[in-house]
């Protein structure tokens, strides 16, 4: 059973500078095209991922060090935030 995909507003405003940001490198599709194979790995097997804190999960990208921060409700992903690996907090 694949579970529902729910993006919160803040992450998709975190892809979308993520994809801008790419679309200066000229990677743009690239980084759409691994965002949603990581969206399709989550459908099908969300609860793979240990829970880090807050009961979130952190699947990283394959190509590229993003990360997507969810939380697992039932048969539902909440994907939370969107981040760079690289970031300086």
């Amino acid at each position: 059973m694949a579970y529902k995909i729910i993006i919160s507003p803040e992450a998709y405003r975190e892809l979308d500078l993520a994809e801008c940001y790419f679309k200066f490198k000229g990677l743009s599709k690239e980084f759409l095209e691994d965002f949603n194979i990581q969206l399709s790995y989550l459908e099908q097997m969300p609860l793979s991922r240990q829970k880090r804190y807050k009961n979130i999960r952190i699947h990283l990208f394959d190509k590229f060090s993003y990360s997507i921060h969810y939380v697992v409700m039932g048969y539902e992903v909440r994907v939370l935030h969107i981040l760079s690996q690289k970031q300086g907090f």
